[in-house]
């Protein structure tokens, strides 16, 4: 198998989870509350905040294959507790394993592919490189959350928790197989290679594009946390049923809104591409609102179908304008540290919703929030035409060939 070949089976493996979102429903049987599930979501982001630098710094000074081979062995482990969990304290335990094997993964994965792919003359197809590979990573997904829903409603959260686990160990091996071309290791110390690393993202070309990333994650978090409760208890009413009797249900809606869209916002055109870019920080809030102020379960569907496609076309974009736009030696810790940012304002808004959601009801709380949401995504936007246009420009459309 060719280098293409293995980064394809590893980014399938790696994404072939067989629950999805559904975890929030398996939290909630096992006794935990909205409110400890947004803490410990709020735990998980500080974990990036703590880990990413250290991680990022060890990806760009010793092996960004060695750094990504630990956090998968760290995912496999933060499954086997998800597989035992029992209480809240496993579930924190869970959140700290899982968010330190994560910035071991995240940034490196990346870093690697983009440099071996500079090493064989190929980085200017990197774009087109994730576009097929996300397709690939894509319908994989939407097949194992189907199958892993309706296994979890009629055998219960265990057996599709270890399937995932089995496909966790599979990425592990074909990773080993990668091999890892030279690559730029800088010279300086830890501590200046890393301030060097943070004034590489306080440039002014670079700062705002993390700044409306942020902003972005956010309105899509909120979208999605709890969302599957959120529309799972509205299809328990309209069905008859209980919250549990609608997991098939929701593992097809989620292939739905969260999967299949997907490869629409990956292989969109470029015209369209770069149009759901632009709008994507004033379209997720609004699309949120309406959620709640139209309970339709299909309509709801709908919203997520549309918010995955512009949210999609939008990280798809940003992800690689970064790549682009930061050097080879600082690559990695640039990126972590760009995690740890925004893993602080997540760690924040995780802790709000989730306590808000307890204190003034799901839907309450989700359109309280969108709002809130929808004024910032307003202001980039409103930059975006003025002093921010610059930085917030697509550079990378125009180098490619």
């Amino acid at each position: 198998m060719n280098l293409l070949g293995k980064y394809r089976l590893l980014f399938i493996l790696m994404n072939t989870g067989f629950i999805g979102n559904l975890t929030v429903i398996y939290y909630l049987s096992k006794g935990i509350t909205y409110g400890q599930i947004g803490l410990v979501s709020a735990i998980s982001a500080l974990g990036f905040f703590l880990f990413e630098v250290p991680t990022g710094v060890v990806a760009d000074k010793v092996s960004r294959k060695t750094s990504v081979l630990i956090g998968m062995v760290l995912f496999s482990f933060g499954t086997v507790i998800l597989i035992l969990l029992r209480n809240f304290p496993m579930l924190v335990a869970y959140a700290v394993v899982s968010s330190l094997g994560a910035t071991f993964v995240s940034g490196s994965l990346q870093a690697w592919l983009f440099d071996n792919l500079r090493h064989i003359g190929m980085e200017k197809r990197y774009r087109e490189v994730m576009k097929d590979v996300k397709t690939l990573t894509l319908i994989f997904s939407a097949f194992s959350i189907s199958i892993g829903a309706f296994l979890a409603q009629f055998y219960g959260f265990t057996l599709p928790l270890v399937m995932m686990l089995i496909m966790e160990l599979g990425a592990f091996l074909t990773a080993l197989s990668i091999p890892e071309y030279k690559f730029m290791k800088p010279e300086v110390s830890y501590s200046i290679h890393v301030l060097h690393s943070a004034r590489e993202l306080l440039r002014p070309d670079l700062l705002p594009l993390v700044l409306v990333s942020i902003a972005v994650t956010m309105s899509i978090n909120h979208f999605r946390k709890f969302f599957e409760p959120y529309l799972g208890g509205i299809l328990a009413t309209d069905m008859g049923t209980t919250l549990m009797g609608t997991l098939g249900v929701l593992g097809i809606v989620e292939v739905l809104i969260k999967t299949l869209p997907r490869l629409i916002g990956i292989r969109l055109g470029k015209k369209w591409s770069v149009r759901a870019y632009n709008l994507a920080p004033i379209l997720i809030p609004v699309f949120t609102a309406l959620s709640v102020l139209f309970q339709n379960p299909l309509f709801i569907v709908l919203l997520g179908i549309l918010v995955t496609v512009v949210n999609t076309a939008f990280g798809f974009n940003v992800s690689i304008e970064i790549q682009h736009r930061i050097p080879s030696e600082k690559r990695a810790t640039v990126l972590s540290l760009d995690m740890m940012f925004s893993a602080v304002v997540m760690a924040v808004f995780y802790t709000l919703y989730g306590f808000a959601v307890d204190r003034l009801g799901l839907s309450e709380a989700r359109l309280l929030f969108a709002v809130v949401l929808f004024g910032i995504g307003l202001a980039f936007k409103l930059a975006s035409l003025g002093p921010l246009r610059e930085p917030l420009e697509l550079r990378h459309l125009v180098e490619e060939p």
